[in-house]
């Protein structure tokens, strides 16, 4: 295997375990406390009685109304965003990714349809029930998007553990060779040791999270179901977490195992030519 070759499969590497951190740290949004707020103007029990001619809300009530449509604009535009990373996911199967994809979809046909629901209240009750019910039944920011991020952090992390995988399977091949070659192989075998050990545990971390938050479905303002969604979450992000810290490590190994190839296979001397005549 080519010097070349080596360089661009740790700078592969090295570019997907720098994508993959953004993505892990963006599903800790939230998950530490699974609440989310709506921030308007609730619509009160008792208010002065709208204007003869109007629907039968007030002005503030209507400015709470608008603010609830907004709030449910920018969820429906986080889930679509997030529906487009899932279809990019390659390591997980096609029912687990049809699962997340459908589920995305539900959420997004459901606050549609709260967002027209919304719009045509016409009394403070009904309206102050729906509107915290975009909180309450829907958990877009402290479950779902998390819930799906943490799936694409895992996924993230197994192409970075295959891709350890066929390096480390390339760099046995160069030990071996400098072993042959009669040079002291052996702190560079413990370093592929370890790279091993730490490519398995990032597979096996990557699946952790995702077994331990795939199922979580939203509470439904039950505190005790909230709470146990917001402690597998955290689980999972722990997971998430120590799997890059495989990958940090195992990017070490690499670049220790390189760098003793470099010393245990020295450059064939040129050859020197002379002419005669």
């Amino acid at each position: 295997m080519t010097k070349h070759t080596l360089v661009s499969s740790i700078s592969s590497v090295t570019l997907a375990a720098a994508l993959l951190a953004p993505v892990a740290a963006f599903a800790q949004t939230n998950t530490a406390a699974a609440t989310e707020t709506v921030t308007t103007t609730a619509a009160p029990t008792s208010v002065t009685a709208p204007a003869p001619g109007t629907s039968g809300l007030t002005t503030k009530q209507k400015a709470a109304a608008t603010k609830a449509e907004q709030e449910i604009d920018r969820r429906v535009a986080a889930l679509n965003d997030l529906n487009t990373r899932v279809q990019a996911m390659q390591k997980v199967t096609d029912a687990f990714k049809q699962s997340l994809t459908t589920n995305i979809q539900n959420q997004i046909s459901a606050l549609t349809a709260l967002r027209a629901k919304i719009a045509a209240d016409t009394d403070a009750t009904t309206l102050k029930a729906d509107i915290k019910s975009i909180t309450d039944s829907y958990r877009i920011y402290a479950l779902v998007l998390p819930q799906a991020r943490i799936a694409a952090a895992a996924d993230r992390s197994k192409t970075v553990a295959d891709m350890l995988t066929t390096l480390g399977t390339k760099l046995q091949q160069r030990i071996s060779t400098a072993q042959t070659s009669g040079a002291d192989v052996a702190a560079l075998t413990t370093a592929l040791a370890d790279l091993s050990t730490k490519v398995a545990d990032i597979s096996a971390q990557a699946q952790a999270a995702v077994s331990v938050s795939a199922s979580l479905t939203p509470d439904g303002g039950d505190k005790t179901k909230m709470a146990a969604n917001a402690a597998a979450l955290k689980t999972a992000h722990a997971d998430i977490q120590t799997a890059q810290k495989d990958i940090a490590a195992a990017q070490k190994d690499v670049k220790t195992i390189l760098a003793g190839l470099k010393k245990a296979t020295p450059a064939t001397p040129a050859t020197a030519t002379t002419t005669t005549q």
